[in-house]
């Protein structure tokens, strides 16, 4: 009996050792087919899930801004049959400033979800006054610290208020955005809408724009529209006026404008050293001059942007890391215009020193000098929406479901995303139709996600990163 013990225990012994090494076999077989793909950490803000989804919601409140009595009668000055603003009333520019400043009430409309908050001023021409992108904290828009009239516009003066106006029915600023509006709102289960409007006087043409705000997403959906309740055609322009400062009212040097074109159509400038009015300039490169940094300009600029090759436009500060992006269907959105008045003064518009860009969107012309015609009884309108990025170091493409940046370092790819809303999904890195890698994530709105990848030795061409949903969709993607 003690002779078989340890043939036994020999055999036990053997037994669990082939054991052993098949485990082991089997654990190495499978990281090294992970190590094919480099997985990335899920990135969530202090690495708590996303936040649980609430209802949005609307409230008011009242807006005090100190203004300039643009409007007291001693300062009016009726216009005339002929006047380019007829029958809008021009003013007295030294008598206004002649004039005390007041302070001036204003209802204001918030509409908030989220990750975003909106602020409605009804009664100054209908404005979108602020976007707030609760990620960073950061206002998106332009405020004027006062309403100071320039010298700017159809009536031989415009209010720089700030905000997105809505410019109606001439090119430039239009006619009736300094004047109080109508409005509605409406709350349902998911979605918070507000609509202002306004008969305008020049052409009888019912004027409006509907804002809405629903619990998923991170951007606001615009919809501009005009309605002609006049016996005869009418001939109009309509542009949306976005005045952007990413930076607490303020432009940094470090700006980048998010124009993907080939050309620009010159509106304006004071630079002789580009294009004058109706010129066509290279873009974003112009002899040398990278002009889509707002650093390197010297005068002011105001151009057009007729040919983008993608469904996107908007505005990086690059010092504070902070953007927002507007997406659209460039097959029935025609006007994208930029402007920067670089070496205007800020006392052309305000008090202080801050300053401003403006990104302008129309669905109705590519121009400021191509009028259309609405016949009577029709109606026209369009749909765009607008949202905040933050912490992408700029942007490569965007739509309505995400934005992204992709960096070919020539040993590998840098990139980063932020989704409109939550995004369960998938990554995936392609070079020349091969993918290379892939990794399960979740995008969370206001939470840039960064990654990179190393190239495999003799794995060349241009790569391309992919966003796809939980069932294969693509959902954005860029080659580089």
């Amino acid at each position: 009996m003690r002779t078989r013990f340890p043939i036994i225990s020999l055999v036990l012994g053997t037994i669990f050792l082939l054991f052993v090494l098949g485990l082991l076999t089997q654990a190495t077989t499978a990281v090294t087919a992970a190590d094919q793909f480099t997985y990335l950490p899920l990135i969530q803000k202090s690495g708590t899930p996303p936040p649980p989804i609430l209802p949005p919601a609307i409230t008011t409140a009242t807006l005090t801004i100190a203004s300039y009595q643009y409007d007291h009668p001693d300062c009016i000055v009726p216009s005339q049959p002929g006047d380019p603003g007829y029958p809008y009333p021009g003013i007295n520019h030294d008598c206004v400033m002649q004039k005390p400043k007041i302070d001036r009430q204003f209802t204001a409309v918030i509409l908030q979800n989220n990750t975003i908050s909106l602020t409605v001023l009804p009664e100054l021409g209908g404005r979108l006054y602020q976007i707030e992108d609760k990620a960073t904290g950061r206002h998106l828009l332009y405020n004027n610290p006062v309403l100071k009239p320039t010298a700017w516009g159809w009536r031989g003066w415009w209010l720089a208020a700030g905000g997105i106006e809505w410019a109606f029915p001439t090119d430039e600023h239009g006619l009736n955005e300094y004047r109080p509006w109508q409005y509605t709102t409406q709350t349902l289960s998911n979605t918070v809408t507000i609509t202002v409007s306004d008969v305008e006087d020049k052409t009888g043409m019912e004027v409006g724009v509907t804002l809405s705000l629903d619990a998923d997403h991170a951007y606001v959906t615009i919809s501009p529209w005009v309605k002609n309740d006049t016996a005869v055609a009418q001939d109009y322009q309509f542009w949306l006026n976005g005045m952007i400062a990413l930076n607490n009212n303020h432009v940094s040097p470090n700006t980048e404008f998010l124009v993907p074109t080939d050309t620009v159509v010159i509106h304006s400038t004071g630079d002789s050293q580009i294009p004058g009015p109706h010129g066509v300039m290279d873009w974003p490169v112009y002899n040398g001059r990278t002009l889509s940094n707002y650093q390197n300009w010297t005068n002011y600029i105001g151009f057009f942007a007729p040919n983008l090759h993608d469904d996107f436009t908007g505005i990086y500060d690059h010092q504070v890391n902070q953007g927002i992006v507007r997406v659209m269907d460039t097959a029935v959105i025609p006007g994208h215009k930029f402007f920067g008045p670089a070496d205007l003064g800020p006392g052309l518009w305000t008090d202080d020193d801050s300053d401003y860009l403006e990104m302008w969107s129309s669905g109705v012309t590519p121009d400021f000098w191509t009028y259309v015609s609405l016949a009577a009884g029709e109606t026209i309108s369009w749909t765009e929406k607008w949202y905040p990025v933050n912490g992408l170091g700029g942007v490569d493409t965007a739509n309505e479901q995400a934005v992204l940046r992709l960096v070919d370092t020539g040993t590998g790819a840098e990139f980063w995303l932020m989704a409109a809303a939550v995004t369960p999904g998938t990554l995936s890195i392609w070079v020349n139709g091969n993918q290379q890698a892939e990794w399960p994530v979740t995008l969370i709105p206001g939470q840039p996600y960064a990654g990179s990848w190393a190239r495999p030795s003799g794995v060349d061409g241009p790569i391309t990163l992919q966003l796809a949903d939980s069932e294969g969709n693509s959902l954005i993607s860029w080659t580089e």
